[in-house]
């Protein structure tokens, strides 16, 4: 996949994540999916077996590690990023949304405000799945900082020391610059930094 120019996105979706524009059917695109708390996977995993392959490739909750001390001890926990909302992968928005709306579980296509089913924006999407394992969770990364410089050593953002913002090194988390596009749209990930000179 070349590197091209990034195209101007359509604004923003209700939970902050960036829109991109409607495209023809047959363009395999990210969406949104609105869905109850606490039900993220159960329902894209019914979602998977009901809708046909053709309109729906895949549907999944998005997770990242956290990093949780208790008695002491650090250790990661896989959370839902996003409570409430998971992703489809489809080539037919207005088919995915017609079959959604014959089915008696609690899932729609979100959007904006402006209009409903927009897709997420190919640079995010991008930057998703480039982030995410194969169980749609995003690892936590290790890195150092020697003289003010930060190096990625290992995970998922190995590379992307440039997008990187802001450290929280209590927290272990950054901030990424995922697209610069309409005032940007950072995400906060996991990292851990044990060494700093």
């Amino acid at each position: 996949m070349g590197a091209t120019a990034p195209a101007r996105t359509a604004g923003r979706m209700a939970m902050g994540l960036p829109c991109g524009r409607r495209s023809p059917r047959g363009r395999e695109r990210w969406y949104v999916l609105r869905v109850p708390e606490g039900r993220e996977r159960t329902l894209c995993e019914k979602l998977k077996h009901l809708v046909p392959e053709s309109l729906l490739k895949d549907a999944f909750a998005l997770y990242k590690e956290r990093w949780m001390k208790r008695g002491g001890t650090w250790f990661l926990e896989p959370v839902v990023m996003y409570r409430g909302y998971a992703f489809a992968i489809s080539s037919d928005a207005a088919g995915l949304a017609k079959a959604l709306a014959g089915l008696t579980l609690p899932v729609e296509l979100a959007g904006t405000e402006a209009r409903s089913w927009a897709p997420l924006s190919d640079a995010a999407a991008a930057w998703y799945a480039r982030m995410a394992d194969s169980r749609h969770v995003i690892r936590s990364s290790t890195a150092v900082i020697v003289d003010g410089v930060l190096r990625v050593t290992e995970g998922p953002l190995v590379g992307q020391e440039a997008r990187i913002s802001k450290i929280d090194r209590h927290r272990r988390t950054c901030r990424v610059t995922v697209e610069d596009a309409d005032g940007g749209f950072s995400e906060q990930a996991p990292i851990d930094v044990p060494f700093k000179s």
